[in-house]
């Protein structure tokens, strides 16, 4: 499938994120209203369930704050407190829950708020949507989806299959090991202390990689690409339309480079150095420069 293809379908997911919430929901609500930057002081909310270490967690939340954290228990616990126009749902059995946050009022536009803590077991596998807020991940050992539109994600600490979808919402993730998915639009994708297998694509937001020695394959249209080091042996495709691909590499251990741009300049000049028992890394842009830094 091309990146064209794949960011179609990804736009038209993110259009309909929310109605995959549409059995909390009624139809035929008034448009939508923003929300404020974080959830209004309301009241506070516990509650907890008891599922096995492997459970499939269900999480929504349309705006606020929601930070998941994981624990070595066998059950499941939120807290927090509720904003507006909002109230807690949730439930299910031992190996699967479903919580989040919905509308008191189906008719008031707002979107309901909320700032919660949700605790669940290390090697559970956890689906997270948002429209609008902050969330952040710590942890995951098993599966972890996440998918917005709007505010920031944050993702620590994670191994396994980790799946990031976000539209105007920045991406920063550290620390993760195993499989890494990501699709954005126009915000950035930060990666740290990232040794992973990955597929990346934006639209018109940036990727930058920092001690991370990653291979796989990393895609923008507008976007700029900034790598610095590769895994050893490992292979690194790397493409852009119009952006600028900048590899800061190793001065003792450069991989082979294959690098070719259309209309843009490949500085050094010449298409390939390195050797490939350091990795091989292949960058092609059509109007954008490619940029080779050797560093100590």
């Amino acid at each position: 499938m091309t990146f064209g293809v794949r960011w179609s379908l990804l736009l038209a997911a993110s259009a309909l994120l929310w109605s995959v919430a549409g059995s909390h929901l009624q139809a035929g609500l008034a448009p939508v209203a923003l929300p404020p930057a974080a959830a209004d002081s309301g009241p506070p909310v516990s509650r907890g369930w008891r599922v096995t270490t492997d459970a499939s967690l269900r999480l929504y939340l349309p705006s606020g704050t929601l930070r998941v954290v994981t624990w070595d228990r066998d059950s499941v616990h939120v807290g927090g407190t509720l904003g507006a126009n909002a109230s807690l749902f949730g439930g299910g059995a031992a190996s699967h829950v479903k919580l989040g946050v919905e509308a008191d009022n189906m008719r008031d536009g707002t979107l309901p708020t909320a700032s919660l803590e949700v605790r669940v077991p290390r090697r559970a596998r956890v689906w997270v949507k948002m429209i609008d807020g902050e969330l952040s991940v710590t942890g995951t050992r098993a599966e972890l989806e996440a998918y917005t539109i709007r505010g920031r994600v944050t993702v620590h600490d994670v191994a396994g299959s980790t799946t990031i979808e976000s539209i105007d919402a920045p991406v920063t993730l550290s620390n993760a090991t195993g499989d890494v998915r990501i699709r954005g639009s126009r915000a950035v994708v930060s990666l740290d202390q990232v040794n992973a297998l990955v597929s990346i694509s934006t639209v018109s937001g940036s990727v930058v990689t920092r001690r991370s020695p990653i291979e796989g394959r990393i895609e923008t249209v507008g976007g700029g690409i900034t790598v610095r080091g590769v895994k050893a042996g490992a292979r690194l495709g790397l493409q852009s339309h119009a952006g600028a691909v900048l590899l800061e590499l190793p001065a003792g251990r450069v991989p082979l480079l294959e690098l070719a741009s259309y209309r843009g300049v490949v500085r050094p000049a010449g298409s390939t150095m390195g050797r490939e028992e350091f990795g091989r890394i292949d960058a092609r842009s059509f109007r954008g420069n490619i940029t080779v830094s050797l560093v100590p």
